[in-house]
């Protein structure tokens, strides 16, 4: 009954079923009239090729139907044959419009499959792009969900035309734009302050709102926000974020060390810059260093490679609460479990990364250990 339904729901569908059945009774009819007098149509298949070669105006004229019903049954063939065509390339039409128009307008169901969701947009979304589009090695898929202009929405998918990028138009905190954009598959998520629909006022609510949203729909999902305010990120971290962003979090830093360290801000904005060329970056570790020292790697890149090696980092395996408390739950438990909850931790956490700035020179490399290095170019 499913199939039944959805073909009757299909409109090129219903239109190439009602071609086949005129043509499987224009071949009947034919048939009943020719076969006795014409040796043409001897058979059901030659009748069913002549019509559809008398549809098509193709006219091969190996086939001709000499007897007067033969040749009404053809004028009828000739006249709503090219009647049902035309309207089988009008639908053609219509449904690859629609496609397009629902498209431009961020009206389409997003068929990706481990992309990355961007929420909301401001002047910080084009530098993400960038950075995204200069890592040219690396293929990304990338869903915007806003409500851009569709002249905006234009400029931004000319401009990065090596990203593949598709555009979901809507409010972001609501469940129905994000399965829009095919959240419950995506393996990542970032939440920009949202400019795009006047409501910048409230972004770190938004914000919060969707961060529970889209863990509600893929827990494992990884969701990285941006907030404004300091007091909103005890609650933007009770919504299980995986990490947090915080407007200006290092101002005070920064302006303090162009007095005490001069030269020290300066060496960050050409880091981070996107246009010299330099940047912070993460590199596998090979297996044959597996087992040898930081000091042996760090050699070994820097007498071959153009990068200066600053650190390890570590991937770090969540903390399951169950794995350690007693299986009959004492009060010591349950209290430890509530401590966890009131933090906003829950029984468990997301695996984290540790970061090492200049280890120990004989720290032994393993197989979570990437280098963190300062590279040039690719």
């Amino acid at each position: 009954m499913k199939v039944i339904t959805d073909i009757a729901a299909h409109p090129l569908l219903k239109v190439i079923i009602g071609i086949l059945i005129f043509a499987l009774i224009g071949a009947a009819l034919v048939t009943f009239f020719e076969a006795k007098e014409n040796e043409q149509f001897q058979v059901l298949g030659d009748a069913v090729w002549w019509v559809l070669v008398t549809m098509t105006t193709v006219g091969y004229g190996d086939k001709v139907p000499i007897t007067p019903g033969g040749k009404i049954i053809g004028i009828l063939i000739m006249f709503f044959g090219v009647a049902l065509l035309s309207v089988f390339t009008a639908t053609v039409s219509t449904i690859f419009i629609t496609r397009r128009l629902k498209e431009g307008r961020g009206l389409e169901q997003i068929k990706f499959k481990d992309h990355l969701v961007i929420c909301g947009w401001n002047f910080n979304g084009e530098q993400i792009l960038t950075s995204f589009d200069q890592y040219k090695n690396k293929t990304t898929t990338v869903v915007l969900i806003n409500q851009l202009s569709e002249e905006s929405v234009t400029d931004i998918l000319n401009h990065f035309t090596r990203i593949k990028i598709k555009f979901v138009r809507g409010d972001f905190t609501k469940e129905m734009i994000l399965n829009r954009a095919n959240v419950k598959v995506a393996s990542a998520a970032i939440i920009l302050p949202d400019t795009s629909a006047g409501l910048a006022s409230k972004s770190d609510e938004r914000t919060i709102l969707a961060t529970l949203s889209i863990k509600a729909i893929n827990p494992k999902i990884k969701v990285y926000t941006h907030i404004l305010e300091y007091e909103n990120l005890s609650h933007i971290r009770k919504a299980k974020v995986d990490d947090v962003l915080l407007s200006d979090a290092y101002t005070g830093y920064l302006l303090a060390a162009h007095i005490l360290t001069p030269g020290v801000p300066q060496v960050i904005d050409h880091l981070i810059s996107e246009d010299n060329g330099y940047r912070i970056d993460r590199a596998e570790i090979p297996n044959t260093f597996l087992g040898k020292t930081y000091r042996e790697l760090r050699q070994k890149i820097e007498q071959e490679k153009n990068a200066i090696t600053i650190g390890i980092g570590q991937e770090q395996e969540g903390i399951h609460l169950s794995d350690i408390l007693s299986d009959d739950y004492s009060y010591l438990d349950k209290f430890i479990m509530r401590k966890f909850e009131q933090a906003g931790r829950g029984i468990s956490e997301e695996g984290k990364i540790n970061v090492q700035i200049n280890p120990p020179a004989d720290t032994i490399l393993g197989e979570k250990d990437f280098l963190i290095l300062i590279s040039q170019g690719d």
